[in-house]
């Protein structure tokens, strides 16, 4: 076998004289370097984290939501005072409706609650026998003209009441004491006669000794004895008539006693009753005076108004009837955001949150940072198409807001967020579908 003689004889010697093997030879190796490298380098790229995210969409929304403004039971509409669009404080009117009837009933209540507080003070002064009427302080302290007039009215009352029962007391007394005269003149009688009897006494025991021994006639002895006899039988009536006169003193003394009594009874059962009836009175009072209060209908915070369905007066607002909306400019705005039920395992409370306005423009208007603040325990589902979603609230950070003064944000604008969920190796995505499709056809088989 034949040995080359020198060093050009070799192959690669002859491949150095060769530019076109030598220019392959240059290709192959940076095509292998290159391929090298990029091998290199997307190895490298597969394990470089990559922030995840669950995306949303929703709106922006206030805390305490639109406040839907209605009325418990309605009305007629008197005035309206507001119009689609009108900035509104907290307390100011909207509508006015009509309070006539209300206003009525309050007043007559208020006529008639100070009407009973007046005559139950009276009453009271009769029950306990006061020489005067002590009005309570919520009637002595009203400047209401009402309560002056009703205080006035049972005090004259309670004047002429205790002047009949003294009328009445002083009849009694002078019955009495017309009862006690005559006593006095029938005892006087019945002293006359037993005087007379003691001076006839003797007369008929000598007239019976004069006809015993034949000296009279029987009939001037008859005579003195019926004298005697007339005078017992004046003494026994008058004696009775003092007995029914005592007797009608004592029944006059009763009535004055009862008198007092009667009229502190009769007093005593009014004066219960009448309670009920002042808490009565008192709780249509309160009821007109807080229907007259609802009839001028006011803002419950600031805010803008919006869908006013009232259009002219005289309109009829029926109960709980929705009759316009007050949309809060000052209240903390959140984002409302609904998510996938199959990215909800990704969301809980306190998450970062980046969230993109689709109303601003994307090149000038930088992302909002955010917070997740609620998360739904429940999926929602929509009743005209059918999609399920659970509901995410994003409370907006206010410090965001001031960076970014020329963000206007108003309640109902779209917005876009992403809920970062943390950091993942870029081949972990490019993977992951794979392995749950050959894990899915795996349990298939």
């Amino acid at each position: 076998m034949a040995m080359p003689s020198g060093l050009g004889d070799l192959p690669w010697a002859a491949a150095d004289h060769n530019p076109g093997l030598r220019l392959r030879r240059h290709l192959r190796a940076a095509v292998l370097g290159l391929g090298g490298l990029a091998l290199v380098a997307i190895v490298g790229l597969g394990f470089v984290p990559i922030g995840g995210a669950v995306i949303g969409s929703g709106q922006v929304g206030a805390e305490s939501r639109v406040k839907r403004i209605a009325h418990p039971i309605g009305g007629t509409v008197a005035q309206i005072l507001v119009t689609n669009g009108d900035h509104v404080s907290q307390g100011q009117p909207l509508v006015r409706l009509d309070n006539a009837v209300w206003g009525t009933e309050r007043a007559m209540t208020s006529l008639t609650v100070s009407q009973l507080l007046a005559q139950r003070a009276r009453l009271d002064a009769e029950r306990l026998g006061l020489p005067r009427v002590r009005f309570p302080s919520e009637l002595t302290g009203s400047t209401d003209p009402l309560a002056q007039t009703a205080m006035r009215n049972e005090a004259r009352l309670f004047v002429i009441r205790q002047n009949e029962m003294t009328e009445q007391r002083g009849q009694l007394q002078a019955r009495i004491v017309q009862s006690d005269r005559q006593i006095a003149s029938m005892r006087a009688q019945i002293a006359a006669l037993h005087k007379e009897q003691r001076l006839i006494a003797p007369e008929l025991k000598g007239v019976k000794d004069l006809w015993d021994r034949g000296l009279v006639t029987i009939g001037r002895l008859n005579q003195l004895e019926r004298t005697a006899v007339e005078m017992e039988g004046q003494i026994a009536s008058l004696e009775a008539q003092i007995a029914q006169a005592s007797a009608r003193i004592t029944e006059t003394r009763q009535q004055m006693l009862s008198l007092a009594e009667t009229r502190r009874a009769e007093a005593g059962t009014q004066f219960a009753a009448i309670g009920n009836a002042i808490n009565e009175q008192r709780m249509r009072h309160v009821n007109a005076d807080e229907a007259d209060r609802r009839s001028l209908i006011r803002a419950p915070y600031a805010g803008i108004v919006d869908k006013l369905t009232l259009t002219a007066t005289d309109d009829v607002v029926r109960p709980a009837e929705t009759i316009m909306e007050i949309v809060p400019d000052r209240d903390r705005l959140t984002v409302e955001a609904a998510i996938s039920p199959t990215d909800i395992d990704q969301v809980r409370a306190g998450q970062q949150v980046h969230i993109r306005f689709s109303a601003f423009n994307s090149r000038t208007t930088p992302e909002i940072a955010g917070r997740v603040e609620f998360v739904a325990a429940e999926r929602t589902t929509q009743s005209d198409t059918h999609q399920s979603f659970y509901e995410v609230r994003i409370r907006i950070d206010p410090s965001e807001i001031k960076r970014h003064p020329e963000m206007v944000l108003k309640p109902g604008m779209p917005a876009e967020v992403f809920i970062r969920t943390g950091h993942r190796a870029m081949i972990t995505y490019l993977t992951k579908p794979l392995a749950d499709q050959m894990s899915r056809a795996f349990k298939d088989n």
